[in-house]
């Protein structure tokens, strides 16, 4: 299951792993803060993207829609099948830097996992 969580929000005992999503970096004095067990950047939109989004956050579709572009287009797609797949059995959370709770990278992220979850192999 995936959760999304500002990366400032108080971790719980139910996050699971945390991974920050985010395009930029993460200082370690920051992960250790936070409790971020994995800084997945890549994972992350496009810089450029990214920065017109933190001056455009009232076009969070046409964000989400372009940030999907790039993510399908990924040489890690691969990599976002299996943790959508491993998340039907272990817990995770997303960790974003947006002011919006509801329109961030994260959300947009966990968007297209969701749509990802019909290209996963079924259990066992």
């Amino acid at each position: 299951m995936f959760k999304i969580k500002h990366f400032l929000d108080t971790p719980e005992a139910d996050d699971g792993q945390r991974i920050w999503v985010e395009s930029i970096g993460l200082t370690l004095d920051l992960r250790e803060m936070c409790k971020v067990d994995h800084v997945l950047s890549h994972l992350g939109p496009p810089g450029e993207l990214a920065k017109w989004f933190e001056e455009h956050t009232q076009a969070y579709e046409y964000f989400r829609g372009r940030y999907h572009e790039a993510l399908a287009k990924s040489p890690h797609l691969h990599v976002l099948i299996d943790l959508t797949a491993a998340a039907r059995r272990n817990d995770f959370t997303l960790l974003h830097q947006g002011d919006d709770a509801e329109h961030n990278s994260a959300t947009a992220l966990y968007e297209f996992l969701a749509a990802l979850e019909a290209y996963c192999p079924p259990e066992a």
